[in-house]
C-alpha cells in the first residue's frame, strides 16, 4: 500500500514539473542548453535544474552538476533527454499530433515559477527539490 502513495505521488511530482517547463516554456521563464543553463545558473536565477541522465557527453554533466553545487541551485535528474525534448516541444509531429521523431533537450532552468502554476503544484516542487 505504501508503495501506491509513493508511486502516486511521484506521477504528480512528474506531472507538476511536465506543467511547470510546458507554462515557462511559453512564457520565457525557461533556459535550456548548456550555454543558457550555466548562463542562467551562474547569474543566480535559476530556481532549479532539470538534467538527462542519458545525456552522453560526461563532461556536460559534470559542469551542471558542478554549477548546481557551486550555487546551491536544486537538481533533478530525469531519466531520457527525449523526454526533456518532448516537454518543451522540439520533437516532430505527424498531423495526428502524435510523436514521429522525438529530439534530446539534455538541461533545462527554471527562471521563474508561471503565475499560472497552482498552488499544489508549487508545493510539490518545492517540497521535493526545495527550490527557493
Amino acid at each position: 500500500m505504501a508503495a501506491e502513495g509513493e508511486n502516486t505521488q511521484q506521477l504528480d511530482l512528474t506531472q507538476a514539473l511536465q506543467r511547470v517547463v510546458k507554462l515557462g516554456l511559453h512564457q520565457s521563464l525557461l533556459s535550456k542548453g548548456i550555454h543558457e543553463v550555466c548562463k542562467a545558473i551562474e547569474a543566480k536565477k535559476a530556481k532549479f535544474c532539470v538534467l538527462a541522465e542519458n545525456c552522453n557527453e560526461n563532461n556536460y554533466k559534470k559542469l551542471v552538476q558542478a554549477l548546481c553545487k557551486e550555487n546551491d541551485v536544486p537538481l533533478l535528474l530525469v531519466k531520457e533527454a527525449e523526454t526533456l525534448g518532448e516537454w518543451i516541444g522540439i520533437c516532430k509531429m505527424d498531423s495526428q499530433n502524435n510523436i514521429r521523431k522525438k529530439r534530446k533537450c539534455s538541461s533545462l532552468v527554471i527562471r521563474e515559477f508561471p503565475a499560472e502554476l497552482s498552488e499544489d503544484e508549487r508545493k510539490i516542487i518545492e517540497s521535493n527539490f526545495g527550490a527557493k
